[in-house]
């Protein structure tokens, strides 16, 4: 028994290290830029792990382009940007206790003009906007959020991603038709969204007799 102990401790141990590795806070950080190399100021950037707590994050890029996630740990990471005037775009990112190198993004415009540049609009406001509409939806006010929402589209009717959290909300408040109203107007803005389509059809089977 004696000679088995140094094993066992050295087992534990390294259970300990994992266990700390993967619970270990992690950052990273990188520029959104357009084609031509010049920073997008207020594109909106959501990370997405469900294995993470919480699973979401979101932040928005400054007047250099510039973003930052504080919070994230281990794992594959979606990393969604929406910005007005250019196509939305997705990606996973593994993320990794140490060093993380800088993500560089690049846009590619639209060819629709935008209905509300975001000239005037200050970044920090737009991000001010999006927390206090997740943090009305964490703490249960549904009709908070929504409305805190529909004021982020009414100043930026180009983050047609906003819909999408109009769309769930509207689920948690049991009203499946303003649900699907949401997901169709946004797959008419984005039909490409996968999510959308995706969440869209589940809702329309869930509701058939």
């Amino acid at each position: 028994m004696t000679r088995l102990l140094p094993v066992v401790f050295a087992f534990v141990a390294c259970v300990l290290a994992g266990a700390e590795a993967s619970a270990q806070v992690i950052r990273i950080s990188g520029t959104i830029k357009d084609d031509d190399g010049r920073p997008v100021r207020g594109a909106a950037i959501r990370a997405d792990n469900p294995d993470n707590t919480p699973p979401r994050l979101t932040t928005t890029s400054n007047d250099k382009g510039q973003f930052g996630f504080i919070g994230l740990r281990r794992g594959s990471w979606t990393i969604s940007v929406d910005a007005p005037g250019f196509e939305p775009t997705r990606f996973s990112r593994p993320v990794a206790a140490g060093r993380q190198q800088a993500m560089d993004v690049r846009l590619a415009r639209t060819a629709a003009p935008v209905a509300l540049p975001l000239d005037g609009i200050k970044a920090s406001d737009i991000q001010q906007r999006i927390d206090r509409a997740e943090s009305l939806a964490a703490s249960g006010d549904l009709d908070g959020a929504i409305a805190a929402w529909r004021d982020v589209l009414a100043r930026i009717p180009a983050l047609t991603s906003v819909r999408l959290q109009l769309a769930t909300l509207y689920e948690r408040k049991s009203e499946p038709e303003r649900a699907i109203a949401e997901y169709e107007q946004l797959l008419k803005d984005d039909p490409g969204n996968a999510k959308a389509l995706a969440s869209l059809q589940k809702l329309k089977s869930v509701m058939q007799p």
